[in-house]
């Protein structure tokens, strides 16, 4: 288990700070190298550290790793858990109509777009949650993902989607359209460069990313609109 010294009243010791500066330094190498082609040695110094002190704090790569992903989990809860409460909440209320139903589709969606926003600290986590996402990594890592956010969010969307369409939930159709949504939803971010070439231009400004997440959501809206009006179950 990973040790560090504890906080004291009033503010951190020593020992605090340069776990978090060794846990930032670790996200933006990974971010770099991916897990198998980043080292303990790289991590210290980029954290300007002595190599022990990942042994010290972490105990290994594989434990440093792991608490890169639990804080980017904290990190993402923060900014989508009101979201995923309000969609699950929602999903559970029988009462709920289409369009409470859509809404909280989009609330989540709407989350998600908001963490994709450019800033230097989201860069470096994306850059961490891409590789991590792409390439190979701990078991564990993957595990704790899955279970303590990703597997989440994706529960209460395919619930959403049951109950807009009819299908079943565990149907191959209510899990597709639970992807695609998210997927479209992402392409302007993953296809930034195309995008950038598409409006004649070098970059994609920030505006210009808003505006391609309103576009993004507004398809999406249509999306689920039209699932709902296809609904043969529900008597509207």
């Amino acid at each position: 288990m990973a040790r560090h010294k504890p906080a004291t009243k009033g503010g951190y010791q020593r020992g605090e700070s340069t776990r978090a500066a060794i846990l930032m330094a670790a996200v933006e190498v990974f971010g770099r190298r991916g897990y198998e082609g980043a080292s303990t040695r790289d991590i210290a110094k980029a954290a300007e550290v002595n190599a022990p002190a990942i042994q010290y704090y972490f105990d290994s790569k594989e434990g440093v790793y792991l608490q890169c992903v639990e804080h980017l989990i904290t990190l993402l809860w923060q900014k989508m858990g009101a979201a995923v409460e309000a969609a699950e909440m929602a999903a559970s209320d029988r009462t709920s109509d289409d369009q409470r139903l859509i809404e909280a589709a989009l609330g989540i969606l709407a989350a998600v777009l908001v963490t994709q926003e450019d800033t230097h600290h989201r860069k470096a986590w994306r850059a961490f949650f891409d590789r991590q996402q792409a390439g190979p990594c701990p078991p564990s890592a993957t595990v704790a993902f899955e279970q303590k956010f990703k597997g989440r969010i994706d529960s209460v969307m395919r619930q959403l989607i049951a109950r807009l369409s009819g299908f079943a939930l565990e149907d191959e159709r209510t899990i597709l359209h639970a992807m695609a949504l998210f997927t479209q939803g992402l392409a302007f971010r993953a296809h930034k460069p195309r995008l950038a070439t598409a409006l004649g231009q070098e970059n994609v400004s920030r505006s210009q990313m808003r505006l391609a997440n309103d576009i993004a959501l507004t398809q999406a809206r249509f999306t689920l609109h039209g699932l709902a009006q296809r609904n043969p179950s529900l008597t509207r």
